[in-house]
């Protein structure tokens, strides 16, 4: 058994620049499977605070893709329409979509998930983000 085996859950910390209001869906690398694993939470931290639109907005989706980039399964989502803010400086959860919520996304080393920021209409500024992805090693 491997001593990582051992050390139940971590989280991986990483930034996101300001995705500007006018730009249009763009993805960002989020996590990198350092072995295999899975991936039980997705969590970032805002900059600046930003309120939600029905009108103009951004949906932030984390997506999966294989080591080699390819793929584009959407597991988990938050978005932003009027009613759903972002504070500055306080934690916020992308809840994982159902199929996910009790056995996590499964990953072998070097599959990726990214961010992705979809605009709607004209879109939304969202600001710099600490992202902070919770995983554990997978069961032999």
């Amino acid at each position: 058994m491997l001593w990582s085996a051992l050390l139940g859950k971590r989280a991986q910390q990483g930034f996101i620049p300001t995705v500007a209001a006018v730009t249009a869906t763009y993805e960002a690398a989020l996590f990198c499977a350092p072995q295999k694993c899975r991936v039980t939470q997705v969590d970032f931290v805002p900059r600046t605070a930003v309120t939600g639109n029905d009108t103009n907005t951004k949906n932030l989706n984390v997506i999966f893709k294989n080591g080699d980039g390819s793929g584009s399964t959407e597991v988990g989502n938050l978005d932003l329409p009027t009613g759903v803010n972002l504070t500055a400086l306080d934690l916020k959860n992308i809840p994982l979509n159902a199929i996910y919520l009790t056995s996590g996304v499964e990953m072998e080393a070097g599959d990726v998930l990214t961010l992705q920021f979809e605009e709607v209409n004209s879109g939304v500024a969202i600001p710099n983000l600490m992202t902070l992805v919770t995983w554990e090693p997978a069961r032999a």
